[in-house]
């Protein structure tokens, strides 16, 4: 969230005036989770939610709910369970965060963000919500944006009548503000070491906040976590008396042209086969890929038996059709630019292992991080593939200074660091250092990766069908 989005010349007056309003409840430093209005004490941080909800009528218990948490991968897994979903004939409401150019991004409707106008109707009902439960509960404080924009999530699904809503965890999970939704189905991507200073200093004390969202008598989803978040995942299963199934990755096979293609079996007995639509344009189809696919086909799996008719062709179309912006995105062919939003050390190695793929030289990164991420770790993750970087401040209120980052880099990496004003500028330096036959990465936030997204003429392009009319309009060879 940054303080122009109200301003934004595309959006209506009625929807700055919801934002505006929404904004009230934010911290600007530390973002759209916190308020220094909302009362501390744990049993409000998922009861305000709880709280607005029921004055609300409980929507969300109407609807089906998936939910997905982990540290990286939960983005690509509701891509391609919305998109896997949507293709065997269910409608979807999807909830997740961060957004990239515009607020409304977060709640998608049927594959698209939702209509400014009913955006605006659900926040005008907020604010009466939000009336009623301050009169009811004036000990609770304020709620914050993203427990509102939680509540605002559930009523839009309900009132557009969908089949499924898929809810992305914010921040951990225990104490997440999607945690105080009626879910029907638990996915756990891969657990990793990030928000160390709010979610614990170990692996495991990570893993039981996240994995607190499972709840009894659930289908629950998870990657072979690393051993000592495996065995969280497994205590609290059982405890709890959830089910637990432990997923594999896809398996690899070679098309008839010699790409590559993944492979699984549905519960039915039927086999797929298809190219993952986040890995369309990429040299292969890296494991985390295999996996979080993997994973969004096993969670459409367990809907079966809740209705959802799934075929092997709807999981073909779907896997093939899914996309999301900013996750290995190629978009530019001479030089190659490439966008990924890798923000911790376990979305910088997933990176990485793309970029071991490419015989591509020389590759320049255009790297912006936050301050409150731990940069040596991605730094080493992603310093010995690149040929040079250029550290840039991205807008953010809690960004690193470009200073302070290069600083981080020439103690890390042997290779040539320079400075930039702005992403802008990085790219444009980039691309010239890279030459037409070498490649950009810009990397290190999602903030970076939206600035860098705007410069090339892509903030309006944020949902598959625009992405396939932006290839189809010939985006790849366009200039910035």
């Amino acid at each position: 969230m940054t303080a122009h989005e109200t301003g934004s010349p595309s959006i209506s007056p009625r929807e700055r005036e919801a934002l505006a309003w929404l904004f009230r409840f934010s911290d600007w430093e530390r973002g759209v989770g916190w308020s220094r209005d909302a009362a501390p004490e744990e049993v409000w941080k998922l009861g305000r939610t709880r709280g607005l909800l029921d004055l609300a009528g409980a929507p969300d218990r109407a609807l089906r709910i998936v939910h997905v948490a982990g540290t990286k991968g939960k983005g690509s897994t509701v891509a391609y369970l919305e998109a896997v979903v949507l293709a065997a004939g269910w409608r979807t409401a999807v909830y997740t965060q961060p957004h990239l150019h515009e607020y409304r991004e977060r709640i998608r409707i049927d594959g698209q963000p939702v209509d400014p106008e009913r955006f605006a109707d659900g926040v005008d009902r907020l604010r009466v919500l939000v009336g009623r439960f301050a009169a009811l509960h004036p000990e609770a404080g304020a709620p914050t944006t993203f427990e509102l924009t939680t509540v605002l999530a559930a009523l839009l699904g309900a009132e557009a009548g969908v089949d499924l809503m898929i809810a992305e965890v914010g921040l951990g999970g225990r104490l997440d503000a999607t945690n105080a939704l009626d879910t029907d189905v638990a996915v756990i991507a891969r657990i990793g070491l990030d928000h160390r200073q709010i979610l614990g200093r170990t692996l495991a004390e990570i893993a039981g906040e996240k994995s607190a969202i499972v709840r009894p008598g659930q289908p629950v989803l998870s990657v072979r976590q690393r051993p000592s978040a495996q065995a969280v995942v497994e205590r609290q299963c059982e405890r709890v008396g959830a089910h637990l199934r432990t997923v594999s990755p896809l398996r690899i096979v070679l098309a008839d042209d010699g790409s590559e293609q993944v492979v699984g079996r549905l519960a039915s007995g039927k086999r797929f086969r298809t190219r993952p639509g986040l890995a369309q344009l990429l040299e292969g189809i890296g494991e985390h890929q295999r996996q979080n696919a993997a994973l969004a086909v096993a969670a459409a799996d367990a809907l079966t038996d809740r209705g959802l008719p799934l075929t092997a062709r709807a999981v073909e179309q779907g896997l093939a059709a899914a996309w999301l912006p900013a996750r290995l995105e190629l978009v530019r062919l001479r030089p190659r630019v490439l966008i990924d939003a890798a923000h911790n050390i376990d979305s910088a190695r997933a990176l990485a292992e793309e970029l071991g793929h490419w015989q591509t030289r020389p590759v320049w990164l255009v790297l912006g991080i936050l301050r409150d991420k731990d940069a040596p770790p991605i730094l080493r993750e992603l310093l010995p593939l690149a040929d040079g970087v250029i550290v840039v401040t991205p807008t953010s209120p809690r960004a690193l200074p470009a200073e302070h980052l290069g600083a981080a880099c020439a103690l890390i990496g042997d290779l040539p660091v320079k400075r930039s004003s702005s992403v802008a500028a990085g790219i444009a330096q980039a691309r010239k250092l890279a030459g037409p036959d070498g490649a950009v990465v810009v990397t290190g936030s999602f903030a970076t990766a939206s600035e860098a997204r705007a410069s090339l003429g892509l903030a309006g392009v944020v949902t598959g069908a625009a992405r396939q009319a932006w290839l189809r309009a010939g985006g790849l060879e366009s200039e910035p």
